[in-house]
């Protein structure tokens, strides 16, 4: 009789002595200043990626549509998803609410608050640095979220019976794409293919059995 592949005294000597296991509370995120923001708030940029509380890496899913021509369906992929509708970010604020301040001005760089236009990516578009670390500050790994700006700044409620309480503020942050800055050529490749003249192969499951050139 076969036996499961599972040991797990393997398991605990892996985890005591080995590598052991990634750390939820052993990270930091770093936040590039957008390069339309001003100077006083620039400067804020340190003191915002110190006051981080709680964050997460994003999710990746890839769309697929499914052909049909006989039996099972084949599952074919048409394209990627980074997750860049929305990340929220918790900030503890500081006493002279610089980090409220901070993205007060950031989200005007994305939408005037006088005349309502909408400003250039290049001014409001910024990255943004999540790490995972270890017991002694290594980095383990490392996403980076390209064109990211705020997109929703959270209720920070007022309240005469919370007296040993602290403001925290969720920013939600909108962005293109993220990579994994530890491996090479990780920015995905944006250009439409075009067909080309070299030999085409055909694709299984084809539903009408045409022929699909590749770049």
């Amino acid at each position: 009789m076969s036996k499961s592949h599972f040991n797990l005294d393997n398991f605990l000597t892996q985890v005591r002595t080995g590598a052991g296991l990634s750390r939820t509370n052993r990270f930091e995120v770093i936040i590039a200043p957008p390069a339309g923001l001003p100077q006083i708030r620039r400067n804020s940029a340190d003191l915002v990626s110190l006051y981080v509380d709680s964050a997460s890496f994003p999710t990746f899913n890839l769309a697929i549509n499914a052909f049909k021509i006989f039996g099972p369906a084949y599952q074919r992929p048409i394209t990627s998803d980074y997750g860049g509708e929305g990340m929220p970010i918790t900030f503890n604020v500081d006493r002279e609410m610089k980090i409220k301040s901070f993205f007060d001005d950031w989200c005007h760089l994305v939408v005037d608050p006088v005349t309502f236009t909408v400003g250039y990516p290049k001014e409001y578009a910024s990255t943004i640095n999540i790490r995972q670390l270890d017991e002694q500050n290594n980095i383990n790994y490392e996403l980076e979220l390209i064109e990211a700006f705020p997109r929703s700044l959270s209720t920070m409620e007022l309240s005469n019976s919370s007296q040993n309480q602290t403001h925290r503020l969720t920013v939600t942050f909108a962005y293109r794409y993220w990579k994994n800055v530890t491996l090479k050529n990780a920015v995905p490749n944006t250009t439409v293919p075009t067909p080309t003249n070299r030999t085409a192969n055909p694709v299984i499951g084809n539903p009408r059995n045409t022929t699909i050139f590749y770049t």
